[in-house]
């Protein structure tokens, strides 16, 4: 019931497309390549150490053919699979068949998973919990039945999960701690079940040094750690004890800079110590666990900042298995008379968890909902406002793009003249407290990210024909990210009236950084062909040939092109496909082409050898 129940949640993710980095999951570029060796030799997206996260994308890709189906599709049944191991764990821990069905249900509708399992970019977070599910009931069971076949899986599931997201190796100090709530509570026995972990460690810490990009350290202040430490605190908790669409769509904490969030945090950490303390005491299985969510917990607590999203609502989906558990049997022991007030609760909790998760499943799959609502929800996350600025500007609302992305950059840079403070240097605009606000958008400050914002608010100039202003905003988004082939492309449409030549060199800055990038390909190929360099032209263009021809303007290009090279059959085949292509020229233009092709192919022919 768990499983069918968290399938039929989940079928509207279905039928999403990519969004944000699935794209380069999709095709391997994410991890340098989408073949099994690339997985294991490359970071995941150049920062992470997540393998197993990268072969399973590797997996897909040899049935989905470049399709999002079948990607959604893997999510969705491992988040079904990890609801029934979570229904397992509970009924391990509690003994109790109503606590496993509850604690698999309130997994399977718990919010804070939506964007782990309906988004393809979630599955690092969704594979990991479910490894860890299998392992943490693989620990018990190991000390309920003292079999050696337990202890393996154990271990197997330990290191895939670490594998599978960095996170999950926190987990390794459960291990011991499982000895003196399961086991004989003898140090002798601690030895022993920790001498196969140390093999796994070792056998992990091999795999790090092949594939591991180096560490990154964020340095703040003490006082400025615990306050983040807090303020997350306060935002992770109310997620899981009072769900509501915010955290599903909130990736940063600056809607909550109030002190009262800091006193929300600090209340909630309390109560949580004091749950450990009352669990230690009356339900040890249950303290187990509680510490095992709070291991996972921990390294994205921002307690210290680590290089991630700060509150990207998928982050928090491991320690979403211990709270899980530990809501099925709160649930399943207040079914009293004595203590239904605590089952009502937890059942308004289910129930209003379930629906949010359905609501934020749609929203998950479309990029224009998603970022959309996200940029309103949350103004400081350059990726939402970016695409919706893009979006707005496509709807020919150009005016609430440029407010929007310029109300950003005022917060980012913290004056409105923040325009002017990039026009001197570059070091001299990226101050620490700047540095800070992109760290808050993502762990490692993303310049490359502000200089891709920063060109969104050139673009919606551009569409208001405010041109001399696009340009020079475009020009500092060049400054912030020099190798960034979008802007480098965007500057050279802007400039190409005013100085061609300057235009053709971005547009191979361009095509440098990023040979594959259709829109630059063509532009470039279309100027090349322009200049008479027909080899140029085509050479442009073959990294992205399977990409374009349905437009029928790259189809006269490659005609002109292989014309020019004397290649009049390969031209006459490029100009029949232009007829059929899905955006088609004048058919007379075409037929023109043609006409004057079979001219020149005549006089080639006709000529003196």
């Amino acid at each position: 019931m768990v499983f069918a129940f968290s399938i039929f949640l989940y079928l509207p993710a279905m039928t999403g497309g990519t969004i944000w980095d699935d794209d380069d999951l999709v095709s391997g570029a994410a991890f340098g390549g989408n073949n099994l060796l690339s997985a294991f030799t490359h970071p995941f997206l150049g920062h992470y150490f997540r393998p197993l996260t990268s072969a399973s994308f590797v997996i897909d890709s040899w049935f989905a053919k470049g399709t999002p189906f079948y990607f959604h599709q893997t999510n969705m049944l491992l988040h079904a699979i990890t609801a029934v191991l979570i229904a397992w764990l509970t009924l391990l821990v509690t003994k109790k068949q109503i606590a496993g069905f509850l604690g698999g249900l309130f997994f399977a509708t718990q919010p804070l998973q939506v964007g782990a399992a309906a988004w393809i970019g979630g599955r690092t977070d969704v594979l990991s919990t479910c490894f860890l599910a299998a392992f943490m009931g693989s620990i018990i069971r190991y000390h309920q039945t003292n079999s050696s076949w337990w202890l393996l899986g154990s271990n197997v599931l330990f290191l895939l999960a670490a594998l599978s997201k960095e996170q999950a190796a926190a987990m390794l100090l459960a291990v011991p701690l499982s000895v003196f709530v399961f086991g004989s509570k003898e140090w002798k026995d601690v030895w022993k079940l920790c001498k196969p972990f140390g093999v796994t460690v070792i056998v992990y810490i091999i795999l790090w040094c092949i594939d591991a990009p180096p560490p990154y350290g964020a340095h703040n202040s003490l006082i400025h750690t615990v306050t983040l430490a807090l303020r997350t605190a306060a935002h992770y908790g109310l997620a899981f004890l009072t769900p509501t669409h915010s955290p599903l769509l909130t990736f940063t904490l600056e809607n909550m800079r109030n002190p009262v969030w800091m006193l929300v945090g600090a209340a909630l950490v309390a109560a949580f110590l004091f749950f450990l303390k009352l669990t230690w005491k009356s339900h040890r299985p249950l303290f187990w666990v509680s510490i095992c969510g709070l291991l996972v917990y921990m390294p994205v607590s921002n307690f210290p900042t680590v290089p991630s999203f700060v509150v990207g609502p998928y982050r928090c989906a491991e320690a979403g298995t211990a709270v899980a558990v530990v809501f099925g049997a709160i649930a399943a022991y207040g079914l009293t008379p004595k203590r239904f007030p605590v089952a009502i609760l937890a059942g308004a909790n289910l129930v209003v968890g379930t629906l949010v998760t359905w609501w934020g499943v749609h929203i998950w799959t479309t990029p224009l909902d998603l970022f959309t609502r996200a940029a309103k929800i949350d103004p400081h996350f350059m990726v939402g406002v970016g695409n919706y600025a893009h979006a707005l500007d496509l709807n020919n609302n150009s005016p609430e793009a440029l407010a929007i992305t310029d109300k950003t950059l005022t917060w980012i840079f913290g004056t409105k003249d923040w325009s002017r403070k990039i026009e001197t240097k570059k070091r001299d605009a990226l101050t620490p407290d700047v540095l800070d606000r992109l760290r808050t958008n993502g762990g490692i400050p993303d310049v490359k990210a502000l200089g891709w914002f920063i060109s969104c608010n050139s673009a919606s100039l551009a569409r208001l024909n405010r041109l001399p202003e696009a340009r020079k905003i475009c020009k500092e988004a060049l400054v912030m990210a020099p190798r960034d082939a979008r802007i480098n492309f965007a500057y050279a449409q802007l400039i190409e009236d005013l100085d061609r030549k300057e235009a053709i060199h971005y547009m191979e800055l361009a095509i440098k950084v990023a040979p594959k990038y259709a829109a630059a390909a063509i532009a470039l190929s279309h100027e090349r062909v322009k200049d008479k360099r027909y080899s140029e032209a085509l050479k442009v263009l073959e990294p992205v040939l399977k990409d374009v021809t349905w437009n029928s303007n790259v189809l006269l290009d490659i005609a002109e092109a292989k014309a020019g090279l004397h290649d009049f059959k390969g031209a006459l085949q490029a100009l029949d496909e232009a007829q059929h292509a899905l955006f088609v020229r004048k058919k007379e233009l075409i037929q023109e082409k043609k006409l004057k092709i079979l001219g020149l192919e005549k006089q080639f022919e006709t000529k003196p050898k």
